[in-house]
């Protein structure tokens, strides 16, 4: 039993069904452009981009979401690919970041710090978690000064050691992330830790990552799909 769950609300969490959704990336490229390219093979280099941006969504969606709304059809369900930054309390603790309404970058940085290495407790995690966080917060994080004005934390390596993250991780996606919480107040995503290993992916047989190449004869195109069938959730 964790806090003031009811036994109910436990076993209702802990069985929890999370039912996979198909994932998709489509790609077009005239036959006009695939032949005046020469200079290299551009129906390879497509997938290979293909791949790597359903790389990104999948990861996109693990972390903080797909940002769709809810009424676009290639929205990834929170019920089939559960996001760690909108999971229930009971898998991902949210823990605000206490500091005045004129705060300085300076300020937030520090109280940052001082938060995710209170709240290390209640981590039930396996192993050190990650920080995956954005651009801007490390870099306030390595700009602070001790009294005297010297940098705190002169290296990344100091940093992720104050705070007992095995690596910091820059996430480009975070940026501008909010959430309502519970009291219908906007709070701003600072970073997320987390050990992936705790986030369990699984894919239906014949879902694994699957590429199809076709021709249009009407437009002259050559049409390629790269998609995958998954489910994933927090397991810890």
């Amino acid at each position: 039993m964790k806090g003031n769950y009811k036994k109910e609300e436990v076993f209702s969490l802990l069985k929890r069904p999370t039912d996979p959704q198909t994932i998709y990336k489509k790609q077009k490229l005239d036959r006009d452009d695939t032949i005046d390219i020469t200079d290299f093979d551009v129906v390879s280099w497509i997938k290979a981009e293909m791949r790597q941006m359903l790389d990104e969504e999948i990861a996109r969606a693990i972390l903080v979401g797909d940002g769709r709304l809810a009424s676009s059809d290639d929205k990834i369900s929170q019920d089939h690919v559960r996001s760690i930054y909108l999971d229930d309390d009971f898998y991902a603790v949210k823990v605000p970041v206490k500091v005045s309404k004129n705060a300085t970058d300076d300020e937030i940085a520090k109280a940052t710090i001082r938060a995710i290495i209170k709240a290390r407790k209640d981590y039930k995690g396996s192993g050190q978690p990650a920080f995956y966080t954005t651009v801007d917060t490390v870099t306030d994080m390595l700009l602070l000064e001790d009294a005297n004005g010297r940098i705190i934390y002169d290296t990344e390596e100091k940093l992720r050691t104050a705070i007992r993250a095995s690596k910091i991780v820059e996430v480009e996606v975070m940026e501008g992330q909010t959430r309502t919480d519970d009291s219908n107040v906007t709070r701003p995503l600072i970073g997320i830790m987390v050990n992936l290993i705790d986030y369990n992916v699984g894919a239906d047989k014949g879902g694994a990552v699957s590429t199809f190449e076709d021709f249009d004869i009407d437009y002259n195109q050559n049409k390629c799909l790269i998609e995958t069938r998954m489910s994933g959730a927090l397991i810890k």
